[in-house]
Order: structure tokens, then C-alpha cells, then sequence
């Protein structure tokens, strides 16, 4: 007699299942306000009588015929006399307490009937009380919404809610069978493993099934993308993960990752899949400030949704157009519905910030760990400095004049909190000004300037509850209050991998910062939301380096350094040491780098990139040029270029015509281009793309000084080295390059 699986939920995550509780709101939950959120529970159940019973475990066992079902929670507290029982549920927030306890939420609602169905069975009693408090956070203020429920009333809703996810639960494992199925079937897409490729594969299954962490240097041409996919897609089949995340920062990452997937999908695999793009990139309105209280596609949002279901259920392949089409025709917030098609996806393939930072990472896959997930993380070269911009945040004092000239008339009390952090500003300015550089830096984050930043937070967040209508007022301060808010959230991972620094730039404008010198500390925890987790980059090099700069002495990662698959005499490296190229030097030796760019075009007919280290470099050795010393056709990037001009760029390199592109190193054509056979047959790479010298490069070089006197290495020399490896890495795409 087969043994039936148990399936364990939350109550919470019951309710947000069936009811379709998804990311839409305004803002995040930072570190800080989770803890004041503990605090106030604790102070709240403090105060209740002796008998109050405080964190009361229940569950509920239900017995199907396919399965065993258990639901589990934990009650905030209970009151228990002689003739009643009363449940409360305390939630904290950001509004008046009243104003939500006049109104409270369905979903704390939800949750609280589901606690009162499985007391009253588990008692067997006729009715029951039920306490939803609000806790307003930093007022102490409190509200209650109680009323009586009977026992057949809180059974008609929890079994209308288990009705819903019993089928949800079904449709899961019926395509669940399925697909694991059609992975036990699949073979390896190709006709043969290329060199490399199968040791990557087996490694890389090794990890997943041990839960472990590997770094994989493998170079261009070793199909890093189907050796990670392929054998972690075999896992998932196994049971031995839930869901894989396939984590790129560049579209031509997505590309390929897609492509692969078609692969494995030519050959019998079933399975579903979801590229997640970035919100500004789909947004169907124009306006740059998002508030889904307002915006027509989000508005009823999960009514439409409903609708929507059939349709999404037709499909298996979910990509940005197809995300569109079917936002468009249902009136769909298409970020969101991407986000809400991932919840029955095998493979979410997304930027690594919707794993790991905390502004926008995804809350319904980390924030309770229930799910076995494999990070596979493409490009991972990228990751440290990636991390570094995640957990760093800043605040710009035209910003805050900017928002309190806008306020002032509509809310003196907020235009209030705003002259007084300006005033706090203006004070850092002057002592900026009296230091080095117009440079200020400290270890810790003056607690006046936070307390009032923490103010103006709440009292915002009040007024965008009131004044809920359309305007430039609002549209503006949500803009500033978003920004107040990340500043809070990063402050609380402030430690001494951190340094809070002021600086004066131009304009008369000053920016105060909280700059993350060091991620490994914060990056050794997030790593542990996946079950397991493979990075791989073609220059991950030296593997050390990276496993250094990324994680503590918690996490003890594998590593494989895989040999290129190409031939090497297909590869011409030649070096010219007859120049010099420091900040100091360079300038008496730009005619002589303009001709040596020369000479190399005209030594064989074909396209070519010359990468210099930064534009005022690029536009100095262009002016050396003269159309006539050299036949190509000449292309020059310039700064913040659209994803259509950098494609209109690309797509040159295929016309036929000769090209010499002049770009910037480490920029967007440094990596993420795949110009094959005769669409680039060379590369000039100028300098060791060194990265200038600035504050806070040189606030990273002392810190890891202080620490293992590693600073310029781990500050300067290695970055510039990823970047002329990267560069390099452009030329040879496939094995018939040279």
C-alpha cells in the first residue's frame, strides 16, 4: 500500500494562496520597522491579564484521498475565562490604529478566522471571539475590532478556503507528475557534451544534490548555460529542489537561458518558465512614479487576474511579449502578473536583485524558506560590486528641498520634518567643506539625521494614506519617501563593513550616503535562502579572489576552473609596452596610441572594438583620428545610450560594412555581446582599465587594508583586471573564431 505524501501550509501562506495575496503596495518592510513590528507585539502582550496565553501553537490535519494535508500557525495570544474565549491576532502599522480598526484588512481577517475555525474544533465549542489589534509603530496607540463568531460560520470560510487550494493543490501535483516525467525522459539536447561541458554538468549536479555552494570558471564556448540548467532541471525532476531561479543581469543572458530551455523542450521536456522583467521596462504607463492605489491596471487587480487564469493556463514559456499580450488583453499590471505567473513556474529566470535586495527582492519565495530553490547565477564576476550598490543607499539635499517646496502649502507639519533635515545637512555641508575634498566620513550614522528621516517616514506614510487622489503633490512625495525609506532599511544593516560619508558635488548640491565597503558579511546570509547554489563566469579568475570578496568564513563554497574549449592558435594576444597609459602619463602619448589603434585595423580588413577606460580618454584619442587613416566606418558609444541604440550599435557589426567601434571599457559593450565568426575578428584594449581613483574606491582600499592588507589588489587592481578580461573574452565567441 503506497504511503500518502503530506503537504504542510501556513495559515498565512493558505490565505495569500487562495486569496491571491501578491506584492502590490507601496512600499517594503525594512529591517527596522520588523523589529519595531516584534517590539510592539511583545509590549501589546505584555499588558494582557494572567489569562492571557501568549505565541499558542495550532494545526489542523486534513485527510484526502491523494494526500494528507496539514494547515499550522501560530496564534498571538488568547483569552480564556470560564464562559469565553477570545483570539487575538495584533498586527502593527504605519495609519491610525482606529482607521484600521474600523476597517481592517481581509487579509488579517482571513487569518484570524482561520485561527478561530481551529481552536473551536480542536475545543469543540459553539462560538468564539475574535480580537484583530492595530498597533500604530512609534505611538504606542492601539485599536481592537472584536466580534463574535459561531463555530459554523468560521467552518463555512476556512472550507470555502480549503476548497480553493485542495484544487490548487491538485492542478500542482497532476502537472507536477507530468513534467517530472518528461524530465526523466530528456536527453542532452545536442549531439555531444563539448570539452569541459560534461565535468561542469556532473559538478554541478553533485552540488545541488548535497546542497551545497560552487564557484565554475568556465570560459566562452563551454555552454556554462545548458551545463547548469541541464543538470539541475534532472534535480527538480528528482525532488530534491522546488524551483530554480536563473539569475542574469544582461538580456543576452535571458536570450540564452531561454533558448536553452527551447532546447530541452525540442527534445520531449515539459515545464514552465517566467522571465521577470524589471517594472520600468514594462510599465504600460509613462508615468515614472508607480502607485498602484491609482494606476487603471492595477486597480481590481486580482478580480481581473481571475479572469486572466485560463488563458496563462494554456501556456508554458512565458516571456516578456507574451507577459504583455496577456497584460494588455485583462488590463494587467504586467510586472505584477509576471510576478503572480511565477508562483507556478519551475524556472524563474530574473536580475539578481529579485533574490537579494532588499528593496524589491521577492518576499512570497525567501521570506519563509519553505521552498527548495537553486540559484544559478550567471555572469557572477559581476556580483560583488552588484551587492555593494544593493546594500548602499543615499539621500541628496536638492531632493529634500525639492519635496519640501512642493509639500509645504498641502502639510506644514511634513514640510516640517523636511527643513529640519535640510538644516541637518547644511550643518554636514559646512564641516564637508572644512575637511579634505569636500569629503566627510564617519563609522557611524549620526542618530539626529536618522531620527528625523524616521519622522518624516511616518509622517508620510499618513498623509499618502489620506490623500489617495492623483496628483503632482503626491506623485512627488512618494518619490522622496521611497528614497527616506531604502535609507532606513540599509541602516540597518550598518555595521562596520559600512561607512557613513558626506560629499559636496557640483551644483551646490551635497549627497549623504551609507556605502557598503563589504557585502560578504550580508551576502553569507542571503546565499542561504537557496538550497543550493552554482556561480559561473568565464572570468571568475582568480576563483579566490572572488569566494574572498563575497563570502566570510561561514561559507565554505567548491570550485572548478575549467580549460577553454577553442584552439588556442586561434587566439592572437600581442602586447605593446611602448606606451604609458597612467592619468599622469597618458596625455604625451595619444598620438601614438591613435596610431598604434591605426595600425592594427589596417593590418586585416574586419570589424574591431577599441576599449578605452573612460570617455574623456575615448574622445581624446577620436580627435587623433582622421577619417582617412583607416577604411572602416567608425562607431563611438557614448553615455547612458538606450537598449535600441546600444542594439542599432550591435547590429552595425552585421551590415558587411567594415567597423571599429570605439568604446568604454567596462561599459555595456565590455561583456554580454556575442559578435561571432567575421562580425568582430579583433579588439584593442587600452590600459589596464585601472578604475579611477575616487573616494569611495579608496574608502574600500583602506577598509581592506585594515583587514588583510589587500587594499589597491581588492580596490583597484583586480576590478580593472575583470575588466580587460572581459574585453579580451569579446573576440572568440565559437570554435571557428579567430
Amino acid at each position: 500500500m503506497a504511503i500518502k505524501k503530506t503537504y504542510k501550509i501556513s495559515v498565512r501562506d493558505l490565505i495569500g494562496v487562495c486569496l491571491k495575496q501578491g506584492s502590490l503596495g507601496r512600499g517594503y518592510l525594512s529591517r527596522t520597522r520588523a523589529l519595531d513590528g516584534i517590539r510592539e507585539h511583545t509590549r501589546i502582550q505584555g499588558l494582557r491579564p494572567e489569562c492571557y496565553k501568549k505565541e499558542v501553537p495550532v494545526s489542523i490535519n486534513l485527510d484526502n484521498i491523494k494526500f494528507d494535508l496539514k494547515i499550522f500557525g501560530r496564534i498571538d495570544g488568547i483569552f480564556e475565562s470560564e464562559d469565553s474565549i477570545t483570539i487575538e491576532e495584533i498586527k502593527t502599522c504605519q495609519q491610525l490604529a482606529q482607521q484600521m480598526a474600523d476597517k481592517p484588512s481581509p487579509l488579517h481577517m482571513a487569518q484570524l478566522k482561520c485561527y478561530g475555525h481551529m481552536i473551536a474544533q480542536q475545543r469543540n465549542l459553539d462560538s468564539v471571539f475574535l480580537q484583530l489589534t492595530y498597533v500604530r509603530i512609534g505611538t504606542q496607540t492601539s485599536a481592537e475590532n472584536k466580534a463574535e463568531y459561531t463555530a459554523a460560520e468560521l467552518k463555512i470560510f476556512f472550507d470555502s478556503l480549503i476548497k480553493k487550494y485542495l484544487q490548487i493543490l491538485l492542478d500542482q501535483i497532476n502537472w507536477q507528475k507530468v513534467r517530472n516525467d518528461s524530465i526523466n525522459d530528456i536527453v542532452f539536447p545536442y549531439e555531444h557534451f563539448r570539452k569541459s561541458q560534461r565535468q561542469l554538468a556532473e559538478s554541478v549536479y553533485k552540488i545541488v544534490k548535497n546542497k551545497k555552494i560552487l564557484f565554475a570558471r568556465a570560459p566562452t564556448g563551454t555552454g556554462k548555460t545548458i551545463a547548469t540548467l541541464f543538470p539541475t532541471i534532472k534535480s527538480l525532476g528528482l525532488g530534491t529542489i522546488d524551483k530554480i531561479f536563473y539569475l542574469t543581469a544582461k538580456t543576452m543572458g535571458r536570450t540564452v537561458a531561454l533558448k536553452a530551455l527551447e532546447d530541452l523542450k525540442a527534445v520531449g521536456l515539459k515545464l514552465k518558465s517566467v522571465v521577470l522583467t524589471a517594472k520600468q521596462k514594462i510599465c504600460f504607463t509613462s508615468d515614472d512614479s508607480c502607485d498602484m492605489e491609482t494606476c487603471q491596471y492595477a486597480l481590481n487587480y486580482y478580480d481581473k487576474l481571475s479572469d486572466a487564469m485560463s488563458d496563462i493556463s494554456l501556456y508554458d514559456t512565458f516571456d516578456q511579449v507574451l507577459v504583455e499580450t496577456l497584460a494588455q488583453k485583462y488590463e494587467l499590471c504586467p510586472f505584477e502578473l509576471s510576478l503572480d505567473i511565477s508562483l507556478i513556474c519551475d524556472i524563474i529566470i530574473c536580475d539578481l536583485n529579485y533574490c537579494f535586495d532588499p528593496r524589491v527582492y521577492l518576499k512570497r519565495y525567501f521570506d519563509h524558506g519553505r521552498q527548495k530553490i537553486t540559484f544559478l547565477i550567471d555572469e557572477a564576476h559581476n556580483l560583488h560590486d552588484r551587492l555593494r550598490s544593493m546594500y548602499s543607499a543615499a539621500l541628496f539635499k536638492s531632493d529634500v528641498l525639492k519635496t519640501q517646496k512642493l509639500i509645504r502649502e498641502d502639510s506644514p507639519d511634513l514640510s516640517k520634518s523636511l527643513v529640519a533635515i535640510n538644516k541637518l545637512m547644511i550643518k554636514m555641508k559646512r564641516q564637508c567643506k572644512e575637511d579634505h575634498d569636500h569629503f566627510f566620513q564617519a563609522d557611524e550614522i549620526p542618530e539626529d539625521l536618522l531620527s528625523e528621516i524616521r519622522t518624516f517616514s511616518g509622517k508620510a506614510d499618513l498623509w499618502l494614506d489620506r490623500n489617495s487622489e492623483d496628483s503632482d503633490i503626491r506623485s512627488g512625495l512618494l518619490d522622496f519617501f521611497f528614497q527616506a525609506n531604502i535609507f532606513i532599511s540599509i541602516a540597518g544593516y550598518f555595521d562596520t563593513n559600512y561607512k557613513f560619508y558626506v560629499q559636496s558635488i557640483k551644483g551646490n548640491d551635497l549627497i549623504v550616503r551609507l556605502f557598503c565597503m563589504d557585502p560578504s558579511p550580508i551576502f553569507s546570509d542571503l546565499i542561504k535562502r537557496g538550497h543550493s547554489s552554482i556561480l559561473f563566469s568565464a572570468t571568475l579568475s582568480p576563483i579566490d579572489f572572488h569566494q574572498e570578496i563575497l563570502f566570510n568564513d561561514t561559507i565554505q563554497p567548491y570550485s572548478i576552473d575549467l580549460p577553454s574549449p577553442f584552439p588556442k592558435e586561434n587566439f592572437g594576444l600581442f602586447l605593446h609596452q611602448g606606451v604609458k597609459t597612467s592619468y599622469r602619463d597618458r596625455h604625451r602619448y595619444y598620438k601614438k596610441i591613435a596610431a598604434l589603434i591605426c595600425d592594427v585595423i589596417n593590418s586585416k580588413n574586419g570589424n574591431y572594438m577599441i576599449y578605452l577606460p573612460s570617455y574623456a580618454f575615448l574622445n581624446s584619442i577620436i580627435e587623433l583620428i582622421d577619417k582617412n587613416d583607416i577604411e572602416n566606418d567608425i562607431l563611438i558609444q557614448y553615455p547612458n545610450m538606450t537598449e535600441p541604440e546600444r542594439q542599432d550599435f550591435l547590429d552595425i557589426f552585421s551590415s558587411g560594412d567594415a567597423v571599429a567601434g570605439f568604446v568604454v571599457m567596462g561599459g555595456i559593450f565590455g561583456e554580454g555581446i556575442d559578435l561571432t565568426g567575421d562580425h568582430l575578428i579583433g579588439a584593442v584594449i587600452v590600459s589596464p582599465g585601472i578604475p579611477q581613483i575616487c573616494p569611495e574606491r579608496n574608502l574600500i582600499k583602506n577598509y581592506y587594508d585594515q583587514k588583510d592588507h589587500s587594499g589597491f589588489y581588492k580596490s583597484y587592481q583586480m576590478p580593472g583586471f575583470n575588466r580587460v578580461m572581459q574585453a579580451a573574452g569579446r573576440v572568440i565567441r565559437t570554435d571557428k573564431d579567430k
